[in-house]
């Protein structure tokens, strides 16, 4: 059966102290292996480097990386994490310190449980802010190594569907630790996917 909602977003991120921008250029990128596309736009400065491919976008500040998809598939996403991971094993001495995975799923309107938590028959919220209100959902919750933040903003302008934002963090000191979370990667989707079936009923 096909899942009720869509993926319209995903991206790894992983902090550090000090990350160095100027060795991460586009001929860095491909001599690591790390990317082995055609690159279709960078920017590379001694503050931010960015490397643009067809499928991902990768971006590195002094204190950030952020490698996104641009173009949502199955092999994709299969690839997010392994580019992180590369990325980090390239550069074992560089103080980590986070991961974090990022997904943004449209879910449709209408199924009963997200009237319930969208749409509350609360004759107070409807005294203050009339009868067509909508409310948004912040939810925060542990799972396994992660501390999850679900969010959920009123969705007024958007007919059909509903957008919902999860954030996996996991503090973590040095290279091992960040490459057992971003090995994680696989797992915490699921447990997205879970919770919109969940939330799809």
């Amino acid at each position: 059966m096909d899942n009720p909602f869509t993926l319209s977003g995903a991206n790894i991120v992983v902090l550090a102290r000090n990350y160095n921008p100027s060795i991460v250029s586009k001929e860095w990128l491909y001599g690591k292996s790390i990317i082995k596309e055609a690159v279709t736009s960078f920017i590379h400065t001694p503050p931010l480097s960015v490397v643009e491919t067809e499928q991902i976008s990768f971006i590195l500040d002094e204190n950030r990386l952020q490698v996104s998809l641009k173009n949502i598939t199955i092999e994709n996403i299969e690839i997010l994490p392994k580019v992180a991971i590369d990325f980090v094993s390239y550069l074992p001495e560089t103080p980590f310190v986070a991961v974090g995975f990022n997904y943004k799923y449209h879910i449709p309107k209408g199924n009963s449980l997200l009237n319930t938590l969208f749409q509350p028959d609360d004759a107070k919220l409807t005294a203050l802010f009339g009868e067509n209100c909508e409310v948004g959902q912040i939810v925060s919750f542990a799972f396994q190594e992660f501390v999850v933040r679900m969010s959920a903003p009123p969705a007024k302008d958007e007919a059909t569907r509903i957008t919902v934002e999860l954030n996996f963090h996991s503090d973590c000191h040095g290279v091992d630790e960040i490459k057992e979370r971003l090995e994680s990667h696989r797992v915490t989707m699921e447990k997205a996917e879970e919770i919109l079936r969940g939330l799809s009923k």
